[in-house]
């Protein structure tokens, strides 16, 4: 009977395996024996897929509970990768301090943020002359813009 877990268990289960299996996908995803389109949506769900199992916190608490029952500062190898238990994504709310001075500078990095970005939003829209900067006379360029196009696939 198939099961989940049987699913995943024919996929790689260390660096070599993972290296080797890239290779392969890759030359056959080239090759273009099926259709290129289909296999980008079905990478993208197996993605999906994982990013959900990972980010799952009953999952996490269950790797977790099973990794406490060795010595908590030991190290645990498997498939040549080390485990270890460590805190994760610590996080302060230094508004709750009370903290007049970092009040402020807050306070300051959002105007500041807010004024960066109607200054960017001015630049981009500059056309390729650019313009002169009516406070300082000088000479201002349209950024340089880069992008990638790429197939987005909406889940």
């Amino acid at each position: 009977m198939e099961t989940a877990l049987s699913t995943i268990s024919v996929l790689p289960s260390d660096k070599l395996e993972v290296a080797q299996f890239v290779r392969k996908l890759k030359s056959e995803i080239l090759a273009n024996d099926k259709d290129p389109l289909k296999i980008l949506v079905h990478l993208k769900f197996i993605e999906k897929t994982i990013k959900e199992i990972l980010t799952d916190d009953d999952i996490d608490d269950h790797f977790l509970n099973e990794f406490l029952l060795y010595d908590k500062d030991e190290k645990v190898t498997i498939n040549g990768v080390d485990l270890r238990s460590g805190e994760v994504g610590t996080k302060y709310d230094y508004s709750a301090s009370g903290d007049p001075q970092w009040i402020d500078l807050d306070k300051q990095i959002g105007e500041l943020t807010e004024k960066r970005k109607k200054r960017e939003k001015l630049l981009q829209s500059l056309d390729e002359k650019g313009m002169v900067d009516p406070e300082t006379g000088l000479y201002i360029n349209r950024p340089p813009k880069s992008s990638k196009t790429k197939v987005i696939v909406k889940l």
